[in-house]
C-alpha cells in the first residue's frame, strides 16, 4: 500500500510538473496565445495570419533590424500580427509583437535596452504589466508602448494617430491591457 501511495504521489507531481511547463514553473502558453481576437476589441480586426519566430533566423526574418537585442536576451519565440479598425473614420493599423524572453529578467532587459528607441516615452500604468511606456512623439504619426510582464515583452504600434490622438492613445492601451490580461491568465 505504501508503494502504491508513493507511485501515486509520484505520478501526481509529474502531472502538475508537465502542466506547469517543467521544472523552472514557466507555463506553456506561446506568444501567439497572447493576442487578442479577431474583433476582440470592437472595431479592430485581424489584417493577415500571424507571423510566428521560433528561433534566431526566423526571428531576423520577421524583425530584420531588432532582432539581435532580443537574441542576446534570451529570445525563445515571438509573434508579429496586424489589426485594422477606424480612427475618426480613418483606416488605422495596430501592429503587436509579443516576445517570449524565457525569463522576466530577460524580458525587463529587453525593455530596458530599447528605451532609447522611445527617447520621448512617458511612463504609463497598464493592466497587470510590471513597467510600460507610452511614445507618441518619436515616430511621425504613432502611438508606440511597450512593456514587459513576466517573461513577455510587447510592443504595440498604432497608425495614423493624427485623426484621433485620444482615441489611438486609448487604442493602443486597450490593446496593451488584453495582452496583459492574457499573460495573467496563461
Amino acid at each position: 500500500m505504501r508503494n502504491l501511495c508513493a507511485l501515486l504521489f509520484g505520478l501526481i507531481i509529474l502531472v502538475l510538473t508537465a502542466r506547469c511547463g517543467g521544472d523552472d514553473g514557466t507555463s506553456l502558453v506561446e506568444p501567439a496565445d497572447l493576442l487578442p481576437e479577431d474583433a476582440e476589441i470592437s472595431g479592430w480586426y485581424w489584417d493577415g495570419t500571424p507571423m510566428e519566430a521560433m528561433d534566431q533566423a526566423s526571428l531576423y526574418d520577421l524583425i530584420d533590424g531588432g532582432a539581435e537585442e532580443f537574441v542576446e536576451r534570451g529570445f525563445v519565440s515571438g509573434v508579429l500580427h496586424s489589426y485594422r479598425g477606424a480612427l475618426a473614420g480613418t483606416v488605422a493599423t495596430m501592429e503587436l509583437f509579443i516576445a517570449d524572453q524565457g525569463t522576466a529578467s530577460n524580458a525587463k532587459s529587453v525593455y530596458d535596452r530599447r528605451a532609447d528607441r522611445l527617447p520621448f516615452a512617458e511612463d504609463i500604468s497598464v493592466g497587470y504589466v510590471e513597467e510600460a511606456r507610452i511614445d507618441e512623439a518619436t515616430g511621425l504619426d504613432t502611438v508606440v508602448l511597450d512593456f514587459w510582464q513576466d517573461r513577455f515583452y510587447v510592443q504595440a504600434t498604432l497608425e495614423p494617430r493624427a485623426a484621433a490622438p485620444d482615441l489611438a492613445q486609448q487604442t493602443t492601451i486597450q490593446f496593451a491591457e488584453n495582452v496583459s490580461q492574457a499573460i495573467l491568465e496563461g
